[in-house]
């Protein structure tokens, strides 16, 4: 029994655990603003995932020295966003949202983090030590890329989907006041990551 697509759902759950900056703003959207929005903003990082897993797995050789070669700049890149971000998110006189439908907010809330975890492009290097883990490429199936791909969405969106349900029903539970401290936290965090990889980022340009 060929096993790459239940391979690529345990790739796709490793990816999707909800930490870095990505995975913390998802679940401060989930508490603020209720289920909907944090999962269509999950789905976002999930799609860049099955980008970056597909890079992994058709370009592999390749893809090391592009890595290697603009991984600082898009790094520097993404630092700036999350500062931006996380100081938007501090400074800002917030309301909780009510929970409602409003498809513009929703497609922002996807790009947003589409944009952030794309230039997280040294993602790449994980998701290669994640298939040569799972030996993915002992397959001699014609189907990988599909079988593949398709494992990383479903294990990114069950993960989400699950972590996502459970924090909107916790929601319930808290008060708008610690809601609010929760967004400013979050915000908080956001910033210091933004810092430590602006730091390291320039770091590699000057001295490299």
């Amino acid at each position: 029994m060929d096993l790459t697509f239940f391979k690529g759902i345990i790739t796709g759950l490793i990816l999707s655990l909800p930490f870095g900056p990505v995975g913390i703003y998802c679940m401060e959207k989930t508490l603020v603003e209720g289920q909907k929005e944090g999962y269509i903003s999950s789905l976002g990082m999930v799609t860049i995932d099955v980008v970056y897993g597909l890079t992994a797995l058709l370009f592999l050789n390749q893809v090391e020295d592009i890595v290697k070669q603009y991984e600082c700049y898009l790094e520097t890149g993404i630092a700036i966003f999350l500062l931006v971000v996380g100081l938007k998110k501090m400074s800002n006189k917030m309301k909780l949202k009510k929970v409602e439908a409003d498809p513009v907010g929703l497609i922002q809330n996807y790009f947003t983090t589409f944009f952030i975890a794309l230039a997280n492009i040294s993602s790449i290097f994980t998701i290669m030590v994640i298939f040569t883990t799972l030996r993915l490429f002992d397959s001699d199936s014609e189907y990988i890329p599909f079988m593949v791909s398709s494992g990383i969405f479903i294990g990114g969106a069950l993960e989400w989907f699950t972590t996502t349900y459970l924090l909107s029903h916790w929601r319930r539970t808290i008060t708008e006041e610690n809601l609010i401290k929760i967004s400013r936290i979050s915000g908080l965090i956001i910033f210091i990551f933004g810092i430590i990889t602006l730091f390291h980022s320039l770091n590699q340009i000057i001295f490299r």
